[in-house]
């Protein structure tokens, strides 16, 4: 397996990836959560922007020439109401279900580590849905603790 920066020519590989967790998000929370048109999910034009960036940080695992996991993290230098802290928010990782429980997550999550500690960030922080059990898992298992809650009440 390969871990590397993603590029522009790995775009169509990216949307791919980001339509099943737009799948998953919908099927999971079909209330609040909807499938967006390809073309909508991760225009071609933000992703390009987005790896220009220096705060925007977006890795891909590869096996074979396939992409089969991705992370994108982004440097925040303000969290909030709290001033002057540098913080990393973990956005999105995703792992294809047939490639799980292989350690591929994780090895995002330590290259995603790694750059916010080199980004002298003073924390990692992430938000996941409370029906993802899995990502909840494999994020206590990586050191992370709950911060807050968000709790919700359907009218």
């Amino acid at each position: 397996m390969e871990i590397r920066k993603l590029t522009e020519p790995d775009y169509d590989q990216v949307l791919e990836l980001y339509v099943a967790l737009d799948e998953l998000h919908a099927q999971a929370r079909p209330d609040c959560c909807v499938c967006r048109d390809k073309n909508e999910t991760y225009p071609r034009d933000a992703y390009t922007e987005n790896l220009a960036r220096p705060d925007d940080f977006e890795l891909g695992a590869f096996e074979d020439g396939q992409l089969v996991g991705i992370v994108r993290a982004t440097l925040w230098n303000e969290s909030g109401m709290v001033k002057g802290l540098k913080v990393v928010c973990l956005d999105d990782i995703y792992v294809l279900p047939a490639c799980r429980r292989r350690g591929i997550a994780a090895k995002l999550f330590a290259e995603v580590e790694a750059w916010a500690r080199e980004q002298e960030a003073v924390r990692l922080d992430v938000y996941t849905w409370a029906f993802n059990k899995g990502a909840i898992a494999m994020y206590e298992t990586m050191g992370m603790t709950p911060q807050q809650y968000v709790l919700e009440k359907k009218l």
